[in-house]
């Protein structure tokens, strides 16, 4: 049973060629409570905000490494089986149990629940919900949009899980579609209402909320499940893909290729967690019974706070497979 709550966050490093190891730890981490992201030599800076940081050793070739300059500004130092040397002044651990009680010792109290990444998330929303509609509402992924509906009939009903100030659902209203929104921030649907008042919007949670099963022909969510801390990510997908009817469709725009983070401006304190590429968000789908049908890869630099990012999002498209 994982732990919690979790270290936030934990910053794999590793060599280029240690890369498919680092996964498969960042996956065990994870498995165990441990939220962890990897990172490689010339991926950039973006494990500045990582709250400890590991140096992996996977590859025998690079053993010697454990003790470099790169190595010592770690926390830790994880070597694997193949690569053992005698421990360093941090240790390289001598097996995963030992590395697994020592970061959470080291947590300590300075953890913080999925409850309250959710919790300061919403809050952040009903902040900043006027500013994220002056940057997004006239902005949508048109050929992310326009692959999800291609095949979908006139008239068809669509769950818009996440939907914000309800700029995505408008665009389905206008293209004669039948939407229905839904958003866990009230600041959100405030604007949502008044934006695309002939839209019905509903205040709830995709992770805490049950949604009423086989009730729509379609379900869109664009970067709802980014907010979702990956120990509930499982149940999230689950509850959205449960609300679909058999042979439905269902599209999910998802920023990818970040360590995940909170944001720190002002008073917004959101939450993000970034699956590592359009690979995994595929898995999930398939393993309840999803067929998927297409992946789209895009860019944008747009951001509320003006910030220099170049953020990619994956958008897989896919449909419900429908009962034997």
């Amino acid at each position: 049973m994982a732990t919690s709550p979790c270290v936030y966050q934990l910053m794999i490093h590793h060599a280029a060629s240690d890369a498919a190891g680092a996964r498969r730890l960042q996956r065990r981490l994870r498995e165990d409570g441990i939220r962890a992201a990897t990172l490689a030599p010339g991926e950039g800076g973006t494990g500045a905000s990582a709250r400890y940081s590991l140096r992996y050793t996977g590859d025998p070739s690079t053993a010697e490494t454990g003790g470099d300059a790169a190595a010592e500004a770690c926390d830790f130092i994880y070597q694997a089986r193949q690569c053992r040397t005698e421990p360093g002044s941090k240790g390289a651990h001598a097996n995963y149990a030992s590395l697994l009680q020592r970061l959470i010792a080291t947590a300590g109290d300075d953890t913080i629940s999925a409850s309250a990444l959710r919790r300061a998330t919403r809050l952040s929303y009903d902040a900043i919900a006027g500013q994220f509609t002056d940057i997004w509402f006239d902005t949508i992924p048109g050929e992310a949009l326009e692959l999800f509906v291609a095949p979908l009939p006139r008239g068809a009903s669509i769950l818009d899980a996440g939907c914000g100030p309800g700029h995505h659902a408008r665009f389905f209203k206008r293209a004669g579609f039948e939407p229905v929104g839904l958003d866990f921030s009230r600041g959100m649907l405030q604007i949502a209402g008044g934006k695309a008042p002939s839209v019905p919007f509903l205040h709830a949670d995709i992770v805490s909320d049950p949604l009423p099963p086989n009730a729509f022909d379609a379900v869109w969510s664009a970067v709802a499940l980014n907010h979702v801390p990956a120990e509930d990510a499982p149940g999230a997908l689950a509850n959205l893909v449960t609300c679909l009817r058999p042979g439905g469709r269902i599209g999910l725009n998802v920023q990818i290729g970040r360590p995940c983070e909170i944001v720190s401006r002002g008073e917004d304190r959101r939450f993000f967690e970034y699956p590592v590429d359009a690979q995994s968000i595929q898995r999930g789908l398939e393993d309840l019974g999803v067929h998927v049908e297409a992946v789209h890869i895009g860019t944008t630099n747009r951001n509320i706070h003006g910030l220099p990012l170049q953020m990619r999002f994956a958008t897989v498209v896919g449909s419900k497979r429908k009962c034997a």
